[in-house]
């Protein structure tokens, strides 16, 4: 029985003459912070060594990792990787256009930062869940036939959990400071989720430029 990620989908794409993208995001569902997308891609040309090393590890979905494990990971993940990119979509813009649009625009942010890097645009996408929408013609042109969603993904794609670790620790790295300029709110015990502990210190305090607003108002204003 499979119990951790594997290389069987960079395979497939890699044997089609494919850079991959593994894609991920953290956040998503936070009261506060931003919304952190992570792309990870492995060299087509690992050796059986170097493979059953990553393999080794125990990459997984960062949810089913501890934080020292996350940690210590994401260093050898950057070492071992070919390259990595990560986005930062601000609340301001979360807030303007939604967690959704928000969290598409990351992952365009990624795969550009990773084409330039690479020189390359022969890459396929294997994301978490979702495939970009490509309504916008020039976003169709450029991911027809290159992109997938794949479902519980961060289990079953070493690049796919890669990017997860990735931008969990970077995100919680943000959160964590995040609560020490702003003490009151323990964004560093629950990282801008909405735990009952962030929801009191919410209607105690307020909110802050950190918080989305509408999504906050809602949420809270339906459990009190």
């Amino acid at each position: 029985m499979k119990t951790l990620p594997d290389f069987a989908f960079e395979t497939l794409y890699w044997e089609n003459g494919f850079t991959v993208i593994g894609i991920d995001e953290v956040g998503r569902g936070a009261f506060a912070g931003p919304v952190t997308v992570a792309g990870v891609v492995f060299s087509p040309s690992l050796n059986r060594k170097q493979l059953n090393y990553l393999l080794s590890l125990g990459i997984n979905d960062s949810k089913k990792l501890t934080p020292k494990k996350r940690e210590s990971l994401a260093k050898v993940i950057k070492k071992e990787c070919l390259h990595y990119s990560i986005s930062f979509i601000d609340v301001s813009i979360i807030n303007k256009i939604g967690i959704g649009e928000a969290t598409f625009l990351g992952m365009e942010q990624v795969v550009k930062s990773i084409n330039y890097k690479l020189k390359t645009k022969n890459c396929f996408l294997l994301i978490d869940a979702y495939e970009i929408p490509t309504e916008n013609p020039a976003v169709a042109k450029a991911l027809a036939g290159k992109q997938k969603g794949i479902i519980r993904g961060d289990s079953l794609s070493i690049s796919i959990a890669s990017a997860s670790i990735i931008a969990k620790v970077a995100r919680d790295e943000f959160m964590v400071e995040l609560g020490l300029k702003n003490p009151q709110y323990g964004f560093e015990k629950h990282k801008g989720y909405g735990t009952v502990l962030h929801r009191e210190n919410i209607l105690r305090y307020g909110m802050l430029p950190h918080h989305r607003k509408d999504f906050c108002k809602k949420t809270i204003k339906n459990r009190t």
